[in-house]
């Protein structure tokens, strides 16, 4: 990272529930002892990293080995959380909309997974499942961020972000109007047609699950 940042590495094999979520990075980050190892308590020591001994130094963490995360059922979850602690230290407004920076500098904050064998894409519908997020495919990569609605200074939840669960081609693909739900899916994340496909495939289990649990 340039100005001197940091670059932490995570080993995503580790991440298989919660509890180990938590232990890595506990572990690699140095939280101090009042981690209370739970999602909230990973936003606020995420946010309270840089303190004494990082300061202003950028911070990218990389997951690495991160494709078993796919089948993991706090994905959507965890998203949300890594992005909560990104808008806390890139953003951070206050009540009026205001940067908050009296009280600490706004910090560079990135989270990265690094996936060996899994297309990005495959990972489209269980992030968009997490709470007040927006994702975007772009160049292969799949983008997550926060919705502007309850977090000012977000990104607009429009095009290309698609907020929350991809239930937009439901309709057409229950109908078996697959061309129908592909057109839709392009068009509302600007993918490409093979990218497209792998979400209607993703999708469609997804609402097979569902039905199926009625």
């Amino acid at each position: 990272m340039q100005r001197n940042g940091l670059v932490l590495r995570l080993d995503g094999r580790e991440m298989q529930d919660a509890a180990s979520v938590f232990r890595a990075f506990a572990r690699d980050l140095s939280f101090l002892g009042y981690f209370g190892h739970n999602w909230d308590a990973l936003v606020d020591c995420l946010h309270d990293w840089h303190g004494p001994g990082h300061g202003s130094q950028g911070l990218a963490i990389l997951i690495e080995h991160a494709d078993d995360l796919l089948k993991s059922d706090f994905l959507g979850l965890f998203v949300s959380v890594l992005a909560q602690a990104a808008w806390n230290s890139n953003l951070r407004l206050d009540a009026d909309g205001e940067s908050d920076e009296w009280w600490r500098p706004r910090m560079v904050q990135h989270f990265v997974f690094l996936l060996d064998h899994t297309a990005p894409v495959a990972f489209t519908e269980k992030a968009a499942c997490g709470m007040d997020v927006a994702v975007a495919l772009s160049d292969g990569r799949l983008l997550a961020t926060l919705t502007d609605v309850d977090w000012p200074g977000g990104d607009p939840a429009s095009a290309p972000w698609t907020a929350g669960p991809l239930s937009f081609a439901d309709n057409e693909i229950l109908g078996g109007m697959t061309i129908n739900a592909i057109k839709l899916i392009r068009d509302h994340l600007g993918c490409s047609i093979h990218e497209a496909l792998d979400i209607l495939q993703s999708r469609s289990e997804q609402l097979l699950r569902e039905h199926s649990n009625d």
